[in-house]
């Protein structure tokens, strides 16, 4: 046929997962909500009953965030996994883009966002908190060592069993990680990543065990479904996923008995922090909550224009600008501060609506950036850029 008379390039459907996008949306909606709770509401309202059950279900959210990344993760790999193997240009691309998550991830932790304060105002323990490691550190490295892993294995499947193991491991000797000061023998910005004995938040024991577990099942559903994402069904994933029903109930049933026999086997044990059971509970949780959302996918659908999954794929954007408006040190202003846990429920709720309604334009505006020319979004990258260079060098300081 003749190019002049050729009809428009037919157009590659799309190999998102609209189900994993709905559990990274919703995660980033209750971080949201979770992150404005606990910098605004009262000291007061916190120790009420109501908070303590709002804890609990807040708590979910990063296992889900991470469970989903790790899902993510086995079926990009699935589709990119020769090129990955020959060490081309993709693989050079996927490490470059999980060292700018990590450092974006230390970025959200500059103890002032202001040159001339983090020259003369930062001491000691402002830097050992910069070394924290958080959900982004804790994403990163988690993949990067799955990378190296693939690399190393050349396998999928040898890649997975293996991830079997090491999350089985990770849990088991979290406890026993918790009860070492890694401080005592380690960098500061290396022993971060072993506990949370100092500052960090999602050291990868136990909360990589979350990624690496999505991961794996991200793995079995491509199985499922015949080894790739193919539009017709086979039916087998469907099957697969009634199966997770069972096993997110069995592990979830397995949690309670398991605590009290490990809680004495450990010389160190916290149930809320690191205990192999309520990691294990978790897992159960945001395992039913994967189910869920695939079954609502598939029943319901997904609108192309859906809130939910358009925040779920600017999860990047909207994770980093959400934190440093709650929580960014701009020279002389500081949102958290402002407020000072001076909030009741509406008010908090009222400032996370905001936040949202901020969120959702600035997530459909890069959306559209993104997928626009090239050019276009090349300059407004380094305009960016050029905006935080400027209030970092040039903004107002005390």
């Amino acid at each position: 046929m003749n190019e002049a008379t050729a009809g428009p390039p037919q157009r590659t459907p799309s190999r998102r997962v609209e189900f994993i996008d709905l559990i990274r949306g919703w995660a980033l909606i209750v971080m949201i909500e979770t992150h404005v709770s606990n910098a605004t509401l009262s000291r007061e309202v916190m120790a009420g009953d109501l908070f303590q059950v709002v804890k609990f279900i807040n708590g979910l959210v990063a296992p889900a965030f991470l469970f989903a990344s790790g899902f993510a993760y086995a079926l990009t790999t699935h589709r990119k996994l020769n090129d990955y193997l020959s060490f081309n240009s993709l693989l050079y691309k996927q490490v470059g883009r999980l060292l700018f998550i990590l450092g974006i991830g230390y970025l959200l932790h500059l103890p002032k966002f202001n040159f001339t304060q983090l020259v003369y105002q930062t001491n000691e323990r402002d830097w050992q908190v910069f070394y924290q490691a958080d959900v982004l550190q804790c994403i990163a490295v988690s993949l990067l060592s799955m990378q190296a892993l693939l690399l190393i294995l050349r396998s999928e499947r040898r890649l997975y069993i293996t991830m079997i193991v090491l999350s089985i491991l990770i849990v088991l000797a979290t406890p026993i990680m918790w009860g070492i000061d890694f401080w005592q023998y380690l960098p500061a910005a290396l022993a971060a990543y072993f506990n949370g004995l100092h500052f960090s938040l999602f050291p990868l024991f136990p909360w990589s065990a979350f990624l690496f577990a999505g991961s794996i099942m991200g793995y079995v559903y491509l199985q499922a479904k015949g080894g790739g994402m193919r539009e017709v069904q086979t039916g087998k994933d469907v099957t697969m996923m009634k199966r997770a029903v069972f096993f997110a109930l069995g592990i979830i049933a397995v949690s309670f008995p398991l605590h009290l026999i490990v809680a004495s086997a450990y010389p160190t044990y916290d149930y809320w922090q690191y205990s192999p059971s309520f990691v294990i509970l978790r897992l159960g949780l945001v395992l039913l909550f994967l189910v869920f959302m695939f079954w609502f996918e598939r029943r319901k659908g997904v609108s192309p224009g859906s809130a939910v999954t358009l925040l779920g794929r600017e999860s990047l954007v909207v994770y980093a600008t959400h934190l440093l408006l709650i929580y960014g040190n701009f020279g002389v202003f500081n949102f958290r501060n402002w407020v000072n846990h001076t909030y009741g429920y509406p008010e908090a709720l009222a400032a996370t609506a905001v936040l949202l309604l901020f969120m959702y334009v600035l997530a459909r505006l890069w959306g559209q950036i993104k997928r626009g020319e090239p050019r276009k979004k090349l300059a407004v990258e380094l305009a960016t850029l050029a905006g935080f260079l400027g209030v970092f060098f040039f903004g107002p300081g005390q």
